[in-house]
């Protein structure tokens, strides 16, 4: 694969992922990174996690395009993380996000959809984010930081009406239920501890009790 990432940042966000939600840790993400030429042949298109199982065996692939892995090689989001490169960090969370879950769901033998899929992804890259910008800005993160995230985006041409439909679904959920996150959890520093607790808790739930929570906290 070419326009090779800085070192470690794909792994480094697979095990922060892992220990917080206190998950096995599996091989690392960058043995199964597809590179431009096979991805060119595989359904679907930009960046994408790929799952293909037969009977018990299940096989995974992630793909970053091109400029994803440009704009964080020229710009390492754990040195700063700003506009020019906040987006292409999104896309690399999104997939590990959509990577760790899947094993987590295979191991647990447990069916997910795909809108689960992309709502634990939202979830991930909110709490991601607002992580790596706290260690980088003293503890502070900006207050319009979910608006920015789950507002203000645009999505890709190459999405279906269903999956452009999907993708503003698990958005908007997202939108609700990290700002209950903020408001009984990040505003109030003692009880970042009792957030690790709910988010472990919200990532073993199935969708069904995903929503139902969305809807009973932010009601």
């Amino acid at each position: 694969m070419t326009d090779p990432l800085p070192a470690g940042l794909l792994v480094g966000v697979q095990r922060r992922l892992e220990s917080f939600y206190a998950v096995d840790a599996q091989a690392p993400i960058t043995d199964f990174l597809i590179d431009d030429e096979e991805a060119a042949g595989l359904p679907g298109g930009g960046s994408r996690t790929l799952l293909h199982q037969d009977g018990q065996d299940v096989s995974l692939g992630v793909f970053l395009e091109p400029d994803v892995r440009a704009s964080l090689g020229r710009a390492d989001p754990r040195a700063r993380l700003d506009d020019s490169n906040l987006h292409p960090f999104c896309v690399l969370t999104e997939e590990v996000s959509h990577f760790v879950y899947l094993l987590f769901c295979a191991q647990s033998a447990r069916s997910v959809t795909q809108l689960e899929l992309e709502l634990q992804g939202e979830v991930d890259k909110y709490l991601t984010v607002g992580f790596l910008l706290s260690q980088q800005n003293e503890g502070a993160v900006s207050a319009r930081l979910r608006e920015m995230l789950f507002r203000h985006y645009r999505l890709s041409d190459r999405l279906s009406g269903e999956e452009a439909e999907r993708y503003r679904a698990a958005s908007d959920l997202a939108y609700r239920y990290c700002g209950y996150l903020e408001e009984q959890f990040l505003r109030r520093r003692a009880r970042l501890a009792d957030l690790t607790r709910e988010a472990r808790r919200f990532y073993r739930l199935g969708q069904r009790e995903k929503l139902e929570k969305i809807l009973i906290e932010t009601a």
